[in-house]
């Protein structure tokens, strides 16, 4: 039986996990999104603990702290929109958190790497924006191989894919934290230009309840985000 102390938030997981045949821009795919789980699992955690919204406002973007991203800030400005909230689908709700989403990615080679993103909540729903600075989205196709599905977002090159969610699960009485499969995370990776030469933006939603998050969502808040952004249509 669950204790009513026990608490539960879903994090996104990993596209694959790494293989040696894998080329290294699957291997910075794998990193990437590793780095991703461990962060919306801290950040998961923190959330569940309290909101930084105060008087029922949307939650501004928190401070960039020394281990983010250069890139964190203007993620999350073009991100947390006062719209967003109509955008996932939620109209009624506001965002409640609105932060980075981790820090630097260590390689295995010792070598580090920023994790450029940003993530908010708004009621059940979770948005991550990711800038894949280094990896060419022709890369990233290859990696995801048939889990992946042609579309474009504003003429650029995309896909869509997704994977599933790790529910982790912790006791209010401290007890030990326990995970379990989740739902169905959904990611739309847009191209910077049009041709396929340089990186990538990605946003990742999922939700905490047991429903499954809308892919036009995704879409709605492409087409309005990402033109905002450094890079794109430069592929750099």
């Amino acid at each position: 039986m669950t204790d009513q102390n026990d608490q539960y938030v879903e994090t996104a997981t990993p596209a694959a996990g790494k293989d040696s045949t894998w080329s290294a821009g699957g291997q910075v795919v794998a990193a990437l999104a590793l780095g991703a789980v461990i962060a919306a699992g801290l950040w998961g955690l923190r959330m569940v603990g309290g909101s930084p919204s105060a008087n029922g406002k949307p939650a501004t973007c928190a401070p960039p702290k020394a281990t983010d991203s250069p890139e964190y800030p203007a993620l999350c400005a073009a991100l947390n929109r006062p719209d967003l909230p109509a955008l996932l689908g939620t109209p009624s709700e506001h965002v409640s958190e609105a932060q980075s989403g981790g820090g630097p990615i260590t390689f295995a080679d010792g070598t580090k790497q920023d994790d450029a993103s940003a993530e908010i909540q708004a009621g059940p729903i979770n948005m991550r924006l990711t800038d894949n600075q280094e990896l060419p989205f022709t890369d990233y196709t290859t990696v995801l191989g048939p889990k992946s599905k042609s579309t474009s977002v504003l003429g650029h090159p995309a896909v869509t894919y997704s994977d599933h969610t790790t529910a982790i699960g912790f006791s209010l009485n401290g007890g030990h934290a326990t995970t379990s499969p989740g739902g169905i995370a959904r990611h739309l990776v847009v191209a910077k230009d049009t041709k396929n030469g340089g990186g990538s933006f990605e946003l990742t939603i999922w939700r905490q309840d047991d429903q499954t998050p809308d892919d036009a969502a995704l879409f709605r808040t492409a087409v309005l985000v990402l033109p905002a952004l450094q890079g794109w249509g430069t592929g750099s």
